[in-house]
């Protein structure tokens, strides 16, 4: 059998059994952090936990694929983004974090997430501000924000607890603790189905 079908396998497994049975992984502090983006209800049966570069194009096709999860099971999972820029690959990719936090100060971080993902070459300085400006935001107080770098914190955090869970690409997806990497639809689904017992 493949080493993916394997893993697969192996991730579906994990995620039934933690469903089924409530269990608290280990990692479940360093997976789950106060403050971090998400979509859903807190209590949704299925956690996604996804930790992305807003450079990586793979990160840009991932996105689709979990809008369209998120539409079929809306009562059922939720989404938590956790931030994982691999700068020594992509030089804007920390600044891009950083603008995301300050988008989430008005309560759009999602809407600066699609946009950022969908205009990955405009991540610099001017670009994210054209952007913050196209989506509405106070454009002052996102620029501020931004050039305070006082979001770094925040996403070096999940630099690390990324690292320590053993992520090293993007995108990482967890799905009740279990790690998929670059999963397609399939697995994914497949994965929140096993979840959810069905």
């Amino acid at each position: 059998m493949k080493i993916w079908k394997l893993g697969l396998i192996g991730s579906v497994m994990t995620a039934a059994m933690a469903a089924a049975t409530g269990t608290a992984f280990s990692q479940e502090n360093r997976l789950e952090r106060g403050g971090a983006p998400m979509r859903g209800r807190a209590d949704a049966p299925v956690t996604v936990v996804m930790f992305c570069d807003f450079q990586c194009p793979r990160c840009a096709e991932a996105a689709p694929m979990v809008d369209q999860l998120w539409t079929a099971y809306p009562s059922d999972m939720r989404v938590i983004y956790r931030h994982f820029p691999i700068e020594k690959a992509h030089a804007d990719a920390g600044r891009a974090a950083e603008a995301s936090m300050c988008a989430l100060e008005q309560g759009r971080f999602w809407d600066m997430y699609h946009s950022m993902l969908a205009n990955q070459t405009e991540l610099d300085l001017s670009g994210l501000t054209r952007q913050a400006g196209d989506l509405g935001l106070d454009s002052r107080t996102f620029s501020t924000c931004l050039q305070s770098g006082r979001h770094r914190a925040d996403w070096r955090r999940d630099q690390a607890d990324g690292a320590s869970l053993g992520v090293e690409g993007t995108p990482t997806f967890f799905v009740n603790g279990a790690r998929m990497e670059g999963p397609d639809l399939g697995q994914l689904d497949a994965a929140i189905r096993a979840a959810l017992g069905r």
